[in-house]
């Protein structure tokens, strides 16, 4: 048998490597002749620049950047001739944040990186914009490349999640001559808009600290303001994507001139499967829940649909199923003890994934 391996990492459990390479230690295991490729997915989120640079070819380069908190640290991005490979997540992302706190976190790490990107020749910058800690809607970024926000006194200042409200007017003229001539790609793999009860603010500041309704509200009245005041950038807040990783869809649609594209569909394409699914007789993905928004746009989703267009069976195993109806040809295997509490199951995850597989094998 031929299985082409592809999961997602399971959220606060395994990473995307820990899981593909768990399933095919216990596909050897049942029978050491079948062929396994394996390719962990990612989502645009921590890590995926330096996939994807090994996924082209190229090298990581090392550059000390600004991280959530301001702070200039060491941090590495991916480079393969002219083309650039960035993620929020390596310099503000949720991960890694020594605070939760989207009144003040800043995207400025991801300006520096993109900097040294242009300053080592790149023409065409790609952006993985999962996972951050942010909600400033790119100003920092902005800021670090070159546009100067000022306050109704007309003091520059470098806004951030809580202070985007004290924002009177932009310049974004040094920006723009720094980024001439350069293309950017934003992997995004939501839709929702800057602003209102499905933008950033409202559904995924809560995750980054601002716990209450009351915050939320509040960063969203400062985002609101921020798209006012940037309005002569041309771009709608209500642009698809624009509320990515607190904000930054828009950052890259207005101040870059970027185009947002699927994550999911740039990982594929990169390593050519549509091809290489041709030569498997079974596709395995997996992520942390499998539930209704797996079919919008996340990686195992694409997955299914593009191994059915195929006309390949999938099995996607997933810590819990949840509210979400499996497509024809597709087996749907949960590998959480429900006799457990969740934190146990989190904690014996690689066992319970050995275990689903060897069960699903013995089938």
């Amino acid at each position: 048998m031929r299985y082409l391996v592809m999961s997602d990492s399971f959220k606060g459990s395994m990473t995307a490597k820990t899981v593909c390479e768990t399933v095919r230690e216990r596909i050897l295991a049942h029978d050491p002749k079948s062929e396994v490729t394996v390719f962990p997915a990612f989502d645009g989120g921590e890590g995926s620049a330096e996939y994807l640079t090994g996924i082209y070819g190229g090298k990581m380069v090392s550059v000390r950047a600004a991280n959530a908190t301001g702070r200039r640290v060491p941090s590495t991005f991916g480079m393969k001739d002219k083309t650039a490979f960035l993620a929020v997540a390596d310099t503000s992302g949720l991960p890694g944040a020594r605070i939760r706190n989207p009144f003040v976190t800043t995207t400025r790490g991801l300006g520096d990186q993109i900097l040294e990107a242009i300053r080592l020749g790149a023409v065409h910058i790609v952006i993985g914009l999962g996972g951050s800690s942010t909600n400033d809607g790119g100003a920092g970024a902005a800021s670090a490349l070159g546009a100067v926000f000022r306050d109704e006194n007309g003091e520059p200042f470098v806004p951030v999640g809580g202070t985007l409200g004290k924002i009177a007017s932009v310049d974004v003229t040094e920006l723009k001559k720094k980024i001439a001539g350069v293309r950017f790609t934003a992997l995004c793999d939501v839709t929702n808009p800057l602003t209102g009860e499905t933008g950033c603010s409202f559904v995924y500041a809560k995750q980054k600290g601002a716990r209450s309704r009351k915050k939320r509200a509040e960063l969203d009245e400062y985002m609101k303001r921020y798209a006012d005041v940037t309005a002569f950038l041309g771009v709608s807040p209500d642009t698809p994507g624009a509320g990515a990783a607190g904000g930054l869809g828009y950052f890259v649609r207005a101040f870059l001139g970027g185009e947002l594209v699927s994550g999911a569909d740039f990982f594929l394409n990169a390593i050519d499967f549509d091809k290489r699914v041709l030569d498997a007789d079974v596709v395995i993905s997996g992520e942390g829940k499998f539930d209704g928004t797996s079919s919008q746009g996340k990686i195992c989703g694409k997955i299914i649909g593009r191994a059915g267009a195929a006309g390949k069976p999938t099995v996607v195993f997933c810590g819990a199923a949840e509210n979400a109806e499996a497509p024809d040809g597709t087996t749907v295997v949960t590998i959480n003890d429900p006799s457990l509490p969740l934190a146990e199951n989190l904690a014996r995850s690689r066992e319970n994934l050995s275990n689903a597989v060897d069960h699903w094998l013995n089938g």
